[in-house]
C-alpha cells in the first residue's frame, strides 16, 4: 500500500492515499512489535533466532526502499506540466467556474487542483505528497517570475524554466 501511494501508482486513488499510508505504517509498527516481541523471546529463552523474525524487517526497509526511488520527479513530467499551463493560461475565463480546475493526471502526478491566479501564475497542487491535511505542496509556473513578496511568502524554490516549487498550502490572495 505505502509503495503504491508514495510511487504515484494508480492505484489507490488521490484520496485514498493518505489513508493507505496511515494504514501501511500502523500494519508497519504491529509488524516490528511482534518481531521485537518474538526476538526478546528468543533472546530470553536463548533460542535459535527464527529466519521469518529477520527477515520481516529486512522485507519493510526494501519496501520502502522501492517506496523512495519510485517516486516521481516533476522533471520528468515537466514537459507535460507545461503544456497543460500554456492551455490554462490559454483558456478564456469562464463566469460559471470558480477557476479551479480538478483532479488532472499528468503523467504519473495526480493533481487535486490547478488554478491560475491573477498574476497569471499557474498553480499545481500535488494530491498524493504529505500526510498532513495542512500540508499541501505543489508548482508554480510563472515563465516571467514572481515577486519577491510572493517568492518569501511561499517560501518558493526556484527548480528553473519558470517553475517554482512550494511545501505547503498556498492561498491564492498574495
Amino acid at each position: 500500500m505505502y509503495v503504491a501511494s508514495k510511487c504515484h501508482l494508480a492505484w489507490p486513488e488521490p484520496a485514498d492515499s493518505a489513508l493507505s499510508i496511515a494504514g501501511a505504517v500502523v500494519l508497519w509498527v504491529l509488524t516490528a512489535s511482534v518481531a521485537i516481541v518474538l526476538l526478546g523471546v528468543c533472546w530470553w529463552q536463548r533460542r535459535r533466532w527464527l529466519w521469518s523474525v529477520v527477515a520481516v524487517p529486512v522485507l519493510v526497509v526494501i519496501a520502502l526502499g522501492i517506496a523512495a526511488a519510485g517516486q516521481p520527479h516533476f522533471d520528468q513530467y515537466r514537459a507535460d506540466f507545461e503544456t497543460v499551463a500554456q492551455q490554462l493560461l490559454q483558456e478564456p475565463d469562464d463566469p460559471y467556474s470558480d477557476g479551479y480546475h480538478r483532479d488532472l493526471r499528468i503523467g504519473r502526478f495526480d493533481i487535486s487542483y490547478a488554478n491560475v491566479s491573477s498574476e497569471g501564475h499557474v498553480y499545481f497542487y500535488d494530491a498524493r505528497d504529505g500526510l498532513d491535511i495542512l500540508d499541501n505542496p505543489g508548482w508554480v509556473y510563472a515563465p516571467d517570475g514572481v515577486s519577491d513578496k510572493t517568492f518569501n511568502q511561499l517560501r518558493l524554490e526556484d527548480i528553473g524554466g519558470g517553475w517554482y516549487r512550494f511545501p505547503h498550502l498556498v492561498v491564492d490572495s498574495y
